[in-house]
């Protein structure tokens, strides 16, 4: 047999052997103990039952007697001869009244005026005596406890008799009972109350004081003790079932801890066997892990000793090199990532969203920040709203005040603020989110700040001026980029609308028409071209100035534009001339819609702070798609000729193109 084997059956004989043998003494002991306490324990619950009784008992009378503490009233009640105030009356002083469950009064011939009772908790099988059946037996009977009739008299007579008493139910149990103890109220060789609350009456014979057999789901051993002079028992017992549970759970249990206690031993002379070889063999499997690059690998400290200690050094030096590695590649893919993220910011310049998304991103994953947010100018300047965010509660985001807050602070003084900080730092409001550790850095556009970038972590390492450097640069990167897209913008805004009345210019009306023809085929459906001359407006200009018929101009692009809709388009065409591209509107509609324009501009004249009301007129050519033309060429020259015809009529008129002759090809 081999060592390893030897010492496993020795351990076994010299653990189990001694273990079971103490462990059936235990069993003994305790099973014994446990039920010597609870039979011990029987008396105590029953006096403490009996004293409880008698406790209620002794003051019952002066409970009573307390509940008519206005007798006025109870005798005016009495003389009145209607049970029905008298038994509301009752309801009232019982409910006002602790100690008792039941009053019942009586007129002076001892017959009953009225009763009021509370609820009892019974047994199934068994109801609370009647106000009869307590009136016509003794003063204690199965379930209640009551008074003599106590005499109740006004100043010159007797004007009745009241009784109180207390039910014998499960409350009288409450808070008596051990785990191991059932107590029960017995009424002759019946159980009518039981915390319990057993579904079936059960017999006891032969109830006498003392110890008795009890037959109860099973035998026991039980306390008695009468209640009174009535034929009430208190009964506590406990049943044998539980020590025999006990019993079987302790052997059950033994056999158990044998059992691992056997396991138990045959690892340990397995560890035994290893102790000394397995050290050896895991230093050598870390040194080749090490040596192949594997820098997570651990050994495990089995012990404090001289093997433990070079295997705790081992994994030290393990974890300085896997730390060492892995913040090389972090540090290295998070530059990468910063360098990209700036490329695309600078980059995608045409798309505000991706800008601010880029910056956000990039800074926060630069400083390892846990979240952020990225709050912009309002067009008033007077507030910020959160443009973007990222690990925040978007909901509890809204605007604030510029001076308000951390960011408030940051936007209106242009300053970078860094929490924690020694002084405490400026606290955020309550439509910032709330991180322990802060960063804001205001993000400048030509030379004003136009928002803040705002980053956070959960934890209490806070930033440091490395961190701040890289936000601050990335901030300065993002501040021209956004300075670069609102230049695009403008510029492409500028190149598609009048400089003057900033109505939309030729160029845009050109780009939509092929959208809004391209539409009309599609679907079938017709559209309408309106150009518009203001009458006579050179005499404008030659006699108020041209100052004064550049604000009519605007007026009057602002008058035509109110009176058309959003789907529509409004351009200046020339000069005075403007040109309606009406979308699905027919040559009634845009019939309709040009007299509209027209006595819009004929019913007021044009005024101005100081100036002399200027009244004029303006002439209107419609044009519809298909009936006077197929492009846009054709379009624009079919209502010029209707135009030209208006200002030949008289000026100050509407006038719809001439249909093409048959057979005739509009080019367009």
């Amino acid at each position: 047999m081999s060592l390893q084997r030897r010492l496993t059956l020795f351990f076994i004989l010299i653990v189990i052997l001694p273990l079971a043998a103490a462990g059936f003494v235990v069993q003994d002991v305790v099973v014994r103990e446990v039920a010597n306490r609870a039979e011990s324990a029987l008396r105590p619950a029953v006096n403490s039952i009996v004293a409880r009784y008698n406790e209620r008992v002794s003051v019952l009378g002066d409970v009573t007697r307390a509940s008519l503490s206005q007798n006025e009233d109870f005798v005016e009640i009495i003389e009145g001869d209607d049970r029905s105030n008298t038994d509301d009356f009752l309801k009232r002083r019982l409910n006002a009244t602790n100690g008792l469950d039941f009053l019942i009064a009586l007129n002076p011939g001892e017959d009953i005026a009225g009763a009021a009772t509370k609820r009892g908790f019974f047994l199934p099988g068994f109801s609370p005596p009647t106000v009869d059946e307590i009136m016509s037996a003794d003063g204690i009977g199965p379930g209640y406890v009551r008074t003599e009739p106590i005499e109740v008299a006004s100043p010159d007579d007797n004007v009745g008799f009241i009784v109180g008493g207390f039910w014998l139910d499960d409350t009288l149990l409450t808070g008596t009972s051990q785990p191991s103890i059932d107590t029960h109220l017995v009424a002759g060789d019946r159980i009518i109350a039981s915390p319990a609350n057993l579904e079936r009456v059960v017999r006891v014979e032969g109830i006498e004081e003392g110890t008795v057999e009890v037959e109860v789901d099973g035998n026991g051993r039980g306390e008695v003790s009468s209640l009174g002079d009535g034929d009430m028992y208190v009964l506590a017992w406990t049943p044998f079932s539980e020590v025999q549970g006990l019993e079987r759970n302790l052997l059950g249990a033994l056999v158990g801890l044998l059992l691992l206690a056997v396991i138990a031993t045959a690892v340990l002379a397995y560890v035994l066997a290893r102790l000394i070889a397995r050290p050896l063999e895991e230093l050598t499997e870390g040194a080749r892990a090490i040596a192949g690059g594997r820098f997570d690998h651990r050994i495990p400290v089995r012990s404090k000793d001289e093997v433990g200690q070079l295997a705790l050094s081992f994994n030290e030096m393990s974890d300085h090199l896997d730390t060492t590695i892995t913040d090389l590649e972090s540090s290295r893919d998070q530059l990468q990532r910063a360098v990209d993220r700036v490329g695309a910011t600078l980059r995608s310049t045409h798309d505000m969203g991706q800008i601010l998304d880029s910056i956000l991103s990039t800074a926060s994953d630069a400083v390892l920040a846990e979240a952020g947010s990225l709050w912009l100018f309002t067009g008033t300047r007077d507030e910020l709203y959160p443009a973007l965010s990222r690990g925040t509660d978007e909901v509890a985001l809204d605007r604030l005040r510029v001076g308000e807050g951390i960011v408030g602070l940051a936007a209106e003084r242009g300053i970078t603020v860094m929490l924690p900080a020694e002084d405490g730092g400026p606290k955020p409001s309550r439509n910032e989110p709330r991180f322990p550790v802060t960063l804001a850095v205001p993000l400048y556009s030509s030379q004003r700040v136009t928002g803040v970038i705002v980053l956070y972590r959960e934890g209490a390492f806070p930033f440091d001026s490395k961190d701040l450097d890289t936000v601050v640069f990335l901030a300065e990167q993002g501040g021209v980029a956004i300075e670069n897209v609102l230049l695009h913008e403008d510029a492409q805004r500028l190149s598609l609308t009048d400089g003057l009345t900033g109505v939309w210019n030729r160029r845009y009306l050109q780009m939509q028409f092929k959208q809004t023809l391209a539409s009309a085929n599609r679907f079938d459906r017709p559209f309408s071209v309106l150009l518009l001359d203001l009458d006579n407006f050179k005499d404008v200009n030659d006699t108020f100035g041209h100052q004064r018929g550049d604000a009519i101009l605007i007026e009057f692009a602002q008058r035509v534009s109110a009176a058309l809709r959003e789907i529509d388009t409004f351009v200046r065409y020339g000069g005075e001339e403007f040109v309606c591209l009406l979308s699905e509107t027919d040559i009634s509609g845009a019939r309709t819609t040009a007299e509209k324009i027209r006595q819009t501009i004929s019913n007021d004249p044009f005024t101005a702070v100081g100036e002399e009301p200027v009244s004029l007129t303006v002439s209107i050519g419609v044009a519809c798609y298909p009936l006077h033309g197929n492009g846009y060429q054709s379009l624009i020259e079919a209502a010029d000729q209707a135009l030209y015809r208006a200002k030949e009529e008289g000026r100050d008129c509407v006038r719809v193109a001439k249909r093409p002759a048959p057979g005739l090809h509009l080019a367009t």
